[in-house]
């Protein structure tokens, strides 16, 4: 028999991620204000996260599995991972990282930069008249009235 990944299956996702983030925020409700605001929580799901396994889901039925899995066979683990992850954070809460950005940022950044450059050009009245010269020149190559 072949099996072939179906191609419906858009996303998965890492169910450990929302059980160490849920733990995290649990733990750091027993912290001070003023320590909990210097804390980097990406860094410490990802410390924590570094000394888990993973658990993979890409429907309904296998997330809820997957948290079941996780809460059951791993929560101590989890809990303990998240401590040291917190008490390896806390030893220097504001060192400077850079964060890493996803690819599509860029894309975001580029559409922002050139709807900057459009704002700033409309402004100028001479913009709305080439505007306006353009959308003619459409409109009469559609024939529109």
């Amino acid at each position: 028999m072949n099996y072939s990944i179906d191609s419906g299956a858009k996303v998965h996702v890492n169910i450990m991620e929302l059980l160490v983030q849920n733990e995290i925020d649990k733990q750091l409700r027993l912290y001070p204000k003023k320590i909990r605001d210097y804390i980097n929580k990406v860094e410490v799901a990802t410390y924590a996260l570094n000394r888990l396994p993973p658990l993979y889901a890409s429907s309904l039925i296998g997330k809820e599995h997957q948290k079941r899995t996780g809460m059951q066979k791993y929560k101590s683990q989890i809990t303990l991972a998240v401590r040291r992850s917190l008490a390896a954070i806390e030893r220097d809460p504001i060192k400077k990282t850079v964060p890493i950005r996803p690819e599509s940022y860029a894309e975001h950044d580029l559409a922002k930069e050139s709807l900057d450059k459009l704002e700033t050009l409309s402004k100028d009245r001479g913009f709305w008249v080439i505007i306006r010269s353009f959308l003619g020149i459409i409109c009469i190559g559609l024939s529109i009235p």
